[in-house]
């Protein structure tokens, strides 16, 4: 079990050239802090500017469902409603 839960970003597509200690998928998120001169994980930020064009904050669906209910709160909320949808009809199978 421990070794699904350090496993779990490790389905991230960006996992290679991440370096943020804080992870909407980490199980342990918790238990992780953010430094001050870490960026977010862009599945968290919401698009403010045309600056912000190219960065892809939409996490793939594939990835949703291995986002704790705990760490729901961490994702932007285009994601957040689509992880809530995405539970509610496996609840409803």
């Amino acid at each position: 079990m421990m070794e699904e839960k350090i496993n779990n970003p490790e389905r991230c597509p960006r996992f290679s050239d991440c370096s943020i200690n804080v992870c909407p998928l980490d199980e342990e998120m918790f238990l992780r802090n953010k430094l001050p001169e870490e960026n977010f994980c862009p599945f968290r930020i919401k698009k403010k500017n045309k600056f912000q064009k190219g960065i892809k904050t939409l996490m793939p669906c594939r990835l949703l469902e291995f986002v704790p209910k705990s760490n729901l709160k961490m994702l932007n909320k285009r994601n957040q409603r689509r992880w809530r949808e995405k539970n509610k009809d496996q609840n409803n199978n």
